[in-house]
C-alpha cells in the first residue's frame, strides 16, 4: 500500500511539474516584439531620468533594476552614477557607457527574438540630424529573462550574422 501512495504522489508531482513547465512557455510565447521595444523604450526613458535630480543610491538601482539584469545595472551606475550634494545624480552624454541607445522606435527598429535573447537594433549613417550624435554603424540592445522579467542584458555595436540574417 505505502508503495502504491509513493508512486501516486510521484505521479502528481510529475503532472504538477509538467504543467508548470507549460505555463511558462505560454507566458515565454506571449511577449512580443511591442513589448520588447516598451521595455528598451522604458529603460532609456529611466536612464534619462536619473539626470533630472538627486537621489538614494537605492532608489536608482531600484529604478533600474526594472529594466536592467543584476549585472547591467551594476555597471551602469559604476560608470553613470556620482555623488553629489543631496545624493546621487547621473550626467548625460551622447557617447556615455550602458545607456541605451537613441532608437526611433519606427520601421527602421528592427526586432529579432533568437535562441532565448530580443535583439533590438538599427543601423547608424552619418546623414542622421538632431540633438543626439550617433557613431556610423549598428547599435543594439539584447533583451534576456532574469528571475522570469525580461531585461536588459547587453548593450553592443554588433550584431551577430545569425540574427540579421533571420
Amino acid at each position: 500500500m505505502e508503495k502504491k501512495k509513493f508512486w501516486l504522489l510521484l505521479f502528481i508531482i510529475g503532472i504538477i511539474s509538467a504543467a508548470s513547465g507549460q505555463a511558462g512557455q505560454t507566458q515565454a510565447s506571449e511577449f512580443t516584439k511591442e513589448n520588447a521595444l516598451t521595455v528598451v523604450e522604458n529603460a532609456f526613458r529611466t536612464q534619462v531620468s536619473l539626470s533630472e535630480k538627486p537621489q538614494s543610491q537605492e532608489k536608482i538601482e531600484g529604478k533600474l533594476s526594472k529594466y536592467l539584469t543584476a549585472d547591467m545595472t551594476e555597471s551602469f551606475m559604476s560608470e553613470n552614477v556620482y555623488k553629489i550634494d543631496g545624493g546621487f545624480i547621473t550626467f548625460g552624454s551622447d557617447f556615455a557607457s550602458y545607456y541605451i541607445p537613441f532608437f526611433s522606435y519606427d520601421e527602421s527598429t528592427n526586432v529579432k527574438y533568437i535562441n532565448g535573447h530580443w535583439y533590438i537594433w538599427e543601423e547608424r549613417t552619418n546623414e542622421e540630424e538632431g540633438p543626439i550624435e550617433s557613431v556610423e554603424g549598428i547599435e543594439a540592445v539584447v533583451l534576456s529573462e532574469e528571475e522570469g522579467t525580461w531585461k536588459v542584458s547587453a548593450i553592443t555595436y554588433d550584431v551577430p550574422d545569425f540574427v540579421q540574417s533571420r
